[in-house]
C-alpha cells in the first residue's frame, strides 16, 4: 500500500468515527468564521480611500549617474495627500520597482551591469493610491564596480598556486571566485571570497609546480559577474620547513621565559597538547616579542599557529593580534640594546600584520563549536611575498584574548621554499 493510499484511507476512517467530533468543530469553526466577519465590518486594515483624485506629479527631476546606477532627485508637490515615490525600470528584461517615501526627496537606482542607457518612469502615489502623472526619463550609469574591480586583477606565481590582487576604489562589496583548471582541463572552484578592501590580496594554493590555468570571476550582490580572468603560471615550490632545524633565536627583550617548565622549544615539537607558557610576573608587558632562529634560509609563504586549546579557547593568553618580522641575519650581537627598541624594524621585513579572528564572535569567555573547531584546525596567516630570503623570524604579540602579560601558543608550524627538494618532488634534486 503506497502513502497516498495510506492517507486517504486514514481520512475515511476519521470521517467515519469522528463524526460527532466533527460537528463540534464544524459548529466552532462557524462562530470563529462570524467573528471575524463582524471585525472585518468594524475595523479596516490599511488606510480607507479619500478620493479617485491623483496627486500632482514630482517636479525638477534631476538624475546624477552613479557607478550601476543613478540617483534620481525630485521636488514634492505642496500636498497632504502624498504617500510615496515610485520609480519602474528594465532589469535583465524585468521590471524593477524602487520606492521612497515622502520623507525624501531622492531615491537610489543601483545594481546595474553595463554602461547602456537606462528608462525610468516617475510617478507618485498618493493614500488613495491614485497615481500621478508620468515622467519618462533615461540615463546611462557609470561602469558597476564589479567591472572596475575585473579590470584591475593581476595574477601571479606564488608558493603553490597564484597570488590575486585588486583594487576596489569606491569598497563596494564584491565577490571572488577563484578557479583553477584540473589535470582534465575542467574549472574548479578553489574557493568564493568576499571583500570591501581597497587593495585586496587573496590567494589559490594546494598546487604542485607544474604549469597551471588560474581564473578569477568577480562578482556583486546583485547577481552581476565579469568575464573569467584567465592566467597561466607556474606555482612556485612550497614546503612545511623542518623544525628540526628550529630553535630559539632570543634577542635582548625577548620574552622566552618558560612557566612551570613549559618552554618556547614547545610550540615547534609537534604536539597541539603541550604548549609554551610565559611566566606572567615575569615584569613583560605588550607589545612583547620572541624570536625563532629557523635554521635555514627560506623563502616563507605562510603559517600556521595553534593557540592553546580546551578551555582557553580564544581566551586569556592566547595571541590575538601580532606582527610577524624576518630577517636574513643578525646586524647585531644577540645582547644589543638595539633589539629593545623599534629601530631594528627598519632593517627586518614585515611578512604580516595579523589578527586571530573568532568564528562566533562571541564575547570573551564564550565560545561555540565553531571556534573550537577553528582551534583544533590552526590558524593561517599569509606572509608578503616577493620577500628575500629569511632566517631569523621575529613575532610581536601586541595583544592577547584577556589583554594579558602572559603569551601561551600551542604550536607554530612554517611553509616557504628553503631550496631543498625530496627525491620524487617537482623539480627534485637529489
Amino acid at each position: 500500500m503506497n502513502q497516498f493510499q495510506k492517507i486517504k484511507n486514514m481520512k475515511q476512517k476519521n470521517i467515519i468515527t469522528g463524526t460527532a467530533f466533527t460537528f463540534i468543530r464544524i459548529a466552532g469553526l462557524l462562530t470563529i468564521i462570524l467573528v471575524l466577519a463582524f471585525s472585518c465590518q468594524e475595523e479596516r486594515v490599511g488606510q480607507n480611500p479619500i478620493d479617485n483624485i491623483p496627486p500632482i506629479g514630482v517636479s525638477n527631476v534631476i538624475v546624477e549617474a552613479l557607478p550601476g546606477g543613478a540617483k534620481i532627485s525630485y521636488d514634492l508637490p505642496n500636498e497632504t495627500d502624498i504617500s510615496y515615490v515610485i520609480c519602474e525600470y528594465m532589469f535583465k528584461g524585468e521590471k524593477k520597482i524602487v520606492r521612497s517615501s515622502i520623507y525624501s526627496n531622492f531615491l537610489v537606482v543601483e545594481g546595474l551591469p553595463d554602461i547602456a542607457p537606462c528608462d525610468f518612469t516617475l510617478y507618485l502615489v498618493d493614500h488613495s493610491e491614485n497615481k500621478s502623472g508620468l515622467y519618462n526619463g533615461s540615463f546611462v550609469p557609470l561602469e558597476p564596480p564589479f567591472q572596475t574591480v575585473s579590470k584591475t586583477i593581476t595574477m601571479e606565481p606564488d608558493f603553490g598556486g597564484v597570488v590575486i590582487r585588486w583594487h576596489n576604489e569606491t569598497n563596494a562589496m564584491i565577490g571572488a571566485f577563484l578557479l583553477a583548471k584540473g589535470d582534465n582541463g575542467e574549472w574548479i572552484e578553489n574557493d568564493l571570497v568576499f571583500s570591501t578592501i581597497t587593495d585586496e590580496k587573496k590567494s589559490i594554493r594546494g598546487y604542485n609546480t607544474d604549469e597551471r590555468t588560474f581564473g578569477v570571476v568577480i562578482l556583486d550582490r546583485f547577481g552581476n559577474t565579469s568575464d573569467t580572468i584567465i592566467t597561466s603560471a607556474i606555482p612556485l615550490y612550497e614546503k612545511e620547513l623542518d623544525k628540526k632545524n628550529f630553535g630559539n633565536g632570543h634577542l635582548l627583550g625577548d620574552n622566552y621565559t618558560s612557566y612551570n617548565n613549559r618552554p618556547i622549544e614547545n610550540i615547534w615539537d609537534g604536539k597541539l597538547n603541550v604548549i609554551w607558557h610565559t611566566v606572567p610576573t615575569a615584569g613583560f608587558t605588550p607589545p612583547q616579542s620572541f624570536t625563532i632562529d629557523l635554521g635555514v634560509e627560506a623563502k616563507l609563504s605562510r603559517l600556521m599557529l595553534w593557540n592553546r586549546q580546551g578551555e582557553f579557547i580564544f581566551s586569556q593568553h592566547n595571541v590575538h593580534y601580532f606582527e610577524v618580522w624576518g630577517a636574513k641575519e643578525l646586524s647585531r650581537d644577540r645582547n644589543n640594546s638595539y633589539w629593545l627598541g623599534n629601530e631594528w624594524k627598519d632593517e627586518w621585513v614585515l611578512l604580516g600584520d595579523f589578527e586571530q579572528i573568532k568564528p562566533s564572535g562571541l564575547p570573551l569567555g564564550q565560545s561555540n563549536a565553531d571556534d573550537v573547531a577553528a582551534t583544533v584546525a590552526g590558524s593561517e596567516f599569509i606572509f608578503e611575498s616577493g620577500v628575500d630570503e629569511i632566517r631569523y623570524v621575529r613575532f610581536v604579540v601586541k595583544e592577547t584574548w584577556a589583554r594579558t602579560a602572559a603569551m601561551h601558543i600551542a604550536e607554530v608550524t612554517i611553509f616557504g621554499d628553503d631550496g631543498i627538494r625530496e627525491v620524487g618532488e617537482n623539480n627534485a634534486t637529489e
